[in-house]
C-alpha cells in the first residue's frame, strides 16, 4: 500500500490560561492530568527517560493558571504499519513521485473566532439549521462590511521544525495578513488567539488565548454587563477553532535534492476554557458522543452495528464513499444481539462515574446515595461483574437428549402435543353440544352419542408422524442415530447440509397425509392443526427446533444470581424518547415505578418548551452496551485471564495510545458530550455527520487550510518560502454562514458557544426542571391562575456537569485538612454573577485525586480521606 500520512489527534484540544509564558500540554488519556514540558514544547521524562511526566501544579508562581497546549504529530501509515504509526525527523517518507529522508515537518494552523456574528443561541434550534427569521449576535450592527469586523481574524500562521519554531495568533498579522480583531474592550482587551510552538522531534503544539473577555459597549451607565448565559452583544471572547495542515520535507538522495508531500487532509484544533476537573469523566464524553455518530452514520463498527444477517461477516465500507453510505444507511439496520461488551472497559467505565460527581457537589444525596459503590449500594462493582455461569456438563447431557428426541421424532411431537391436546378437547366439546343439540337433550351430563371422537386417533396420529420424521431424520444423517454422533453441532452441520429436496418432500407429503386423515376425526380443528402442524415441520427440517432444544439446555443451565441487579439498573436508564420523562409513573407494576431516571442530568433543552429535552439520555451506543450487560451477555475480562488485574478507582488508568485512532479517542475523551445548552467545548455541531469527512476528521474548507504555495511549487523552488509571497492571492473573507458541502472554515465550531464563555459556564451548575405533569409540556396552571394545579407543582433541582463544573469540593486547607467549600465563593449564579465570573475564572481550584488516597488495583478509596481534593485556589491578597 502506497504511504499516507495523517495529523493526529484528529480533534485536538488546547485550553485557555491567563498566565503569560507558563503552558503545559492537554492530557492525550482518559481522566489523566496534563503534560509536563520546558519551555520549548518537550514533555519532561521520567528517570526511565521514557516515562512522560505529569504537572504537580496548574498556576505559575503568581497563581495564573497555565495554558494547556494541544499536541499534533503525524503518523504514517504503510504496509509496514496498517494501523499507524508515528513519523520522526529522519525517518524514509515518500510521495509525489518522490523518496528520501524526512528532515523537516512544516505547520500551518488558522485559528479564529466568529462568535459576535453568529446566530443567537437558542437551545435546540439551529441544530438542523436555522429559520430565516432567527436573529443574529449584534444584530444593531449592519451591513456585511461591519459585521466581518465582528469575526476575530488574526490569519494563519506557519512554523516549522528547523528554522521558525515559534508564531503568535497576535493582531499585527505578522506583517504579512490583515487582521481583524476587536476595539479596545472592557474588562480585557483581546490581542492575540495564542501561539503556535514546535518541539525538538517536530511535533506541533497550538496554544490558546489568556482567557480574556470584554465589551465594547462601556461608555453608558450599566455597562459592560451580562444579560444572560449565552448571548451578549458587544462581547468578545478569546477561545477559537480551527485546521491544522503539515508539510513534510524530505531530502531526496535521488535527485540530490529538497522535496516537499504534504499530508492527506487537515486535522482541526479547539481552543476551550480550562479543563479545572481533569480526572473525572462526563456521563457522556465527546468521544462517546462522536463514537456513537461513526457507529450509526459512518458503519465504523458494522460487527455491532449494521445489516441484519451481515454480522458473521460484517460489511466495510469507507467512510468517505457517500453513496455507499447513504445505501447502508437506507438498509434494515440493527445492533447486533448477540455481542458481548467487556464489563470493566466497556460497562464499569460507565457505572463509576456518577458515584465521584457526589465529590463535585452536595445536591446528590437523594439520588446518588443509593447508587454508591459500596455493598450496600446498586453499582458494586462485586456484584455487576459476575456474568452467568453455565453447568456445560449439564447442557452436554440435555443436548444429547435433544439429539435423540430430535432424531426418533419425539421432539417433534412435543412441540405439538398440548396443541394438539387442546384441539382435541375443543372438538370434542364442539361435537358434544351438536349432538346434544340434534337429539333434543338438553339435560346436564346427558350420554354422549358415539362415534364424535374415534378412540385412540390423536394416538396413531402421533405414532405414524414419530415414524415419518424417523426416517426422515435416518435419511438425512445416515444409520448412525444421534447418540453417537460426536458433538450437537456436527449433527445440526450435517442436518442442515444434508436434506435433499426429495426427502424434504417426500416428509410434507406424509405429513399432510396424516392431517388429511386426523381431519375427518377433528373436522372442526383441522385448519389450525394443519397449520401449527407445517409450521413446526418448517422449523425441524430447517434445524431451528433442534436449536431451540439447546437454548433451553442452556437457559436452564445458567445460574446468574445477580441478574435483578443488573435488570434493575438497566431498567432505570432513560430510553429513546424519555428525555422529558422524570419517571414512568404510568407503570405501576414496574419496579422502577415512581423512581427519578438516569442519568438525572439536565438534558439538551431544560429551559424552554420549544424542542425540549429535559433530561440527559445516554447515547444510543452506551444504551446498547448496558442492555447487553443487563442481559448477561457480557465477559468479564478478569476472569478470563485477558487482563491481569483492574483498577476499580479508575477504570481507564492502563489506556495506552497504540494507534492514530487511539490519540483521536483519549484527547477527546476529556471534552463534554452532553448535554448541550449549548455545551462545554464544542456544542450539538459534534454530533452533526455533515461536518466530518471521515470518522474523527472535521471536513475543511481547502480555501483556508491549504499553504498559500503548492508542494509542485515549492519542488521546483527547491524550498518552502514564506505564507507572505503568497499571500496576496487570498482573495476571500472568512464566511458568516455555513456551507457544509464544501467545508467548516476556521472559527465554525466554537461560534456556536456561548458569548463570552464565563457566562454559561458560571451558570451550568444546577438547573430547576418542572416535573409536576407528564404533559407539563402543554399545561400553563398560571394563565388560569390554577391555585390547586400551583400547590401539586413539583420542581427538581438538576445538575448540568459537575465534571466541568462543579459546585462544591472537598477543599485543601493549608494546615493539611479539608473542608467541604462552594468552589466558586462569592461568584452566584446570576447574570452580576457571571460578570463577575469573567476576571474570577483563573482564580477558581482544581480538583485531583487525593495523593492521600490509594489507588492500589480492586480497590475503592474510603470516604476518609475523600477521594478527591481541590487545590491551588488563587486568593486575593
Amino acid at each position: 500500500m502506497p504511504a499516507k500520512y495523517k495529523v493526529h489527534p484528529g480533534i485536538g484540544i488546547a485550553r485557555l490560561g491567563n498566565s503569560p509564558d507558563a503552558f503545559c500540554i492537554s492530557p492525550e488519556e482518559p481522566a489523566t492530568l496534563p503534560l509536563e514540558c520546558d519551555d520549548q514544547g518537550n514533555v519532561k521524562v521520567g528517570p526511565d527517560g521514557v516515562t512522560e511526566l505529569r504537572v504537580k501544579r496548574f498556576k505559575d508562581k503568581e497563581g495564573r493558571i497555565k495554558r494547556q497546549a494541544a499536541r499534533f504529530q503525524i503518523y504514517v501509515y504503510d504496509e509496514k504499519s496498517p494501523e499507524g504509526r508515528p513519523l520522526k525527523i529522519g525517518d524514509q517518507v515518500e510521495g509525489g513521485g518522490n523518496a528520501g529522508t524526512l528532515v523537516n515537518i512544516h505547520w500551518r494552523v488558522y485559528l479564529a473566532n466568529k462568535k459576535a456574528v453568529w446566530y443567537e443561541f437558542n437551545q435546540l434550534e439551529g441544530e438542523n439549521g436555522y429559520g430565516p427569521d432567527h436573529p443574529r449576535r449584534n444584530a444593531d450592527v449592519t451591513g456585511d462590511a461591519a459585521r466581518q469586523r465582528l469575526i476575530i481574524d488574526p490569519g494563519p500562521r506557519v512554523v516549522d521544525h528547523k528554522n521558525q519554531r515559534r508564531a503568535e495568533f497576535d493582531r499585527d498579522g505578522g506583517d504579512i495578513y490583515a487582521p481583524t480583531f476587536p476595539p479596545p474592550l472592557k474588562p480585557n482587551d483581546i490581542d492575540t488567539l495564542g501561539s503556535l510552538i514546535t518541539d525538538d522531534s517536530g511535533r506541533l503544539l497550538v496554544l490558546g488565548g489568556h482567557g480574556n473577555s470584554g465589551s465594547y459597549l462601556y461608555d453608558d451607565f450599566g455597562q459592560p454587563r451580562i444579560d444572560e448565559y449565552a448571548n451578549n452583544d458587544g462581547w468578545f471572547d478569546d477561545t477559537s477553532d480551527g485546521p491544522v495542515m503539515a508539510r513534510l520535507e524530505m531530502f531526496s538522495q535521488l535527485v540530490q535534492a529538497t522535496r516537499f508531500v504534504d499530508v492527506e487532509y487537515p486535522a482541526w484544533c479547539v481552543v476551550g476554557y480550562p479543563g479545572y476537573v481533569p480526572e473525572v469523566l462526563d456521563i457522556i464524553t465527546a468521544d462517546e458522543a462522536i463514537e456513537d455518530m461513526n457507529v450509526r452514520e459512518f458503519a465504523t463498527r458494522p460487527e455491532l452495528y449494521g445489516t441484519a444477517g451481515t454480522f458473521d461477516n460484517p460489511q466495510r465500507i469507507d467512510p468517505t464513499d457517500q453513496a455507499a453510505l447513504t445505501m447502508w444507511r437506507a438498509g434494515r439496520l440493527r445492533w447486533n444481539p448477540a455481542y458481548k461488551p467487556w464489563f470493566y472497559r466497556d460497562i464499569w467505565s460507565l457505572l463509576f462515574r456518577p458515584d465521584q460527581f457526589s465529590y463535585l457537589c452536595n445536591i446528590l444525596g437523594q439520588s446518588n446515595f443509593p447508587h454508591n459503590q459500596s455493598t450496600r449500594g446498586t453499582f458494586d462493582p462485586c456484584k455487576l461483574g459476575v456474568p452467568p455461569t453455565v453447568d456445560w456438563k449439564a447442557v452436554e447431557r440435555c443436548q444429547r437428549r435433544c439429539l435423540e428426541k430430535h432424531h426418533s421424532g419425539e421432539l417433534f411431537v412435543e412441540k405439538i402435543a398440548p396443541v394438539l391436546s387442546t384441539l382435541e378437547k375443543s372438538s370434542a366439546a364442539t361435537s358434544k353440544t351438536a349432538l346434544r343439540a340434534k337429539s333434543g337433550d338438553a339435560a346436564e351430563g346427558g350420554a354422549i352419542p358415539g362415534g364424535a371422537i374415534p378412540g385412540g386417533a390423536t394416538e396413531d396420529f402421533k405414532q405414524d408422524l414419530r415414524a415419518s420424521l424417523a426416517k426422515f431424520a435416518t435419511a438425512t444423517t445416515g444409520e448412525a442415530t444421534a447418540a453417537s454422533a460426536e458433538s450437537f453441532d456436527e449433527y445440526q452441520k450435517q442436518w442442515r447440509g444434508s436434506a435433499n429436496a426429495s426427502a424434504k418432500r417426500d416428509l410434507e407429503d406424509e405429513v399432510n397425509a396424516l392431517l388429511d386423515k386426523l381431519a375427518g376425526a377433528l373436522p372442526d380443528c383441522a385448519t389450525e392443526l394443519r397449520r401449527l402442524t407445517l409450521e413446526q415441520l418448517a422449523a425441524y427440517q430447517s434445524g431451528r427446533l433442534l436449536e431451540s432444544c439447546r437454548r433451553h439446555c442452556i437457559e436452564t443451565n445458567t445460574y446468574d444470581p445477580y441478574r435483578a441487579d443488573r435488570q434493575f439498573l438497566f431498567d432505570l436508564v432513560r430510553e429513546h424518547g424519555e428525555e422529558n420523562n422524570f419517571f414512568l409513573g404510568d407503570k405501576p407494576s414496574s419496579r422502577v415505578y415512581n423512581l427519578p431516571l438516569m442519568p438525572l442530568l439536565a438534558g439538551d433543552n431544560p429551559i424552554s418548551n420549544t424542542l425540549p429535552s429535559k433530561f440527559l439520555r445516554l447515547t444510543d451506543f452506551q444504551f446498547y452496551l448496558l442492555k447487553q450487560w443487563a442481559e448477561g451477555l457480557f465477559y468479564n475480562e478478569l476472569v478470563e485471564g485477558w487482563v491481569t488485574e483492574v483498577n476499580l478507582w479508575w477504570p481507564t488508568a492502563n489506556w495506552v495510545n497504540r494507534t492514530g485512532r487511539d490519540l483521536d479517542r483519549g484527547v477527546l475523551s476529556n471534552l463534554l458530550g452532553g448535554a448541550f445548552c449549548p455545551g462545554g467545548e464544542i456544542g450539538w455541531i459534534m454530533r452533526n455527520p455533515a461536518v466530518y469527512k471521515e470518522p474523527y476528521r472535521i471536513k475543511a474548507d481547502p480555501g483556508f487550510y491549504s499553504f498559500a504555495q503548492t508542494p509542485a511549487t515549492a519542488n521546483t523552488n527547491g524550498t518552502t518560502t514564506g505564507e507572505g509571497d503568497y499571500a496576496s492571492y487570498t482573495g476571500t473573507d472568512l464566511s458568516q454562514d455555513n456551507d457544509f458541502t464544501i467545508g467548516l472554515q476556521p472559527g465554525d465550531l466554537t461560534k456556536y458557544m456561548a458569548l463570552p464563555w464565563q457566562a454559561d459556564f458560571n451558570e451550568c451548575s444546577t438547573q430547576t426542571i418542572d416535573i409536576t405533569y407528564e404533559e407539563w409540556n402543554n399545561i400553563y396552571p398560571d394563565s388560569e391562575k390554577n391555585g390547586v394545579m400551583k400547590r401539586e407543582q413539583r420542581i427538581w433541582e438538576t445538575l448540568w456537569w459537575p465534571a466541568h463544573r462543579p459546585l462544591q469540593t472537598y477543599e485543601l486547607q493549608p494546615d493539611g485538612s479539608t473542608l467541604w467549600l462552594d468552589w466558586t465563593p462569592g461568584v452566584p449564579q446570576t447574570n452580576a454573577g457571571d460578570l463577575k465570573m469573567v476576571t474570577e475564572w483563573w482564580r477558581l481550584s482544581f480538583v485531583i485525586r487525593n495523593p492521600k488516597g490509594t489507588t492500589k488495583p480492586s480497590t475503592v478509596p474510603p470516604a476518609d480521606p475523600p477521594p478527591y481534593i481541590s487545590v491551588e485556589r488563587t486568593r486575593r491578597e
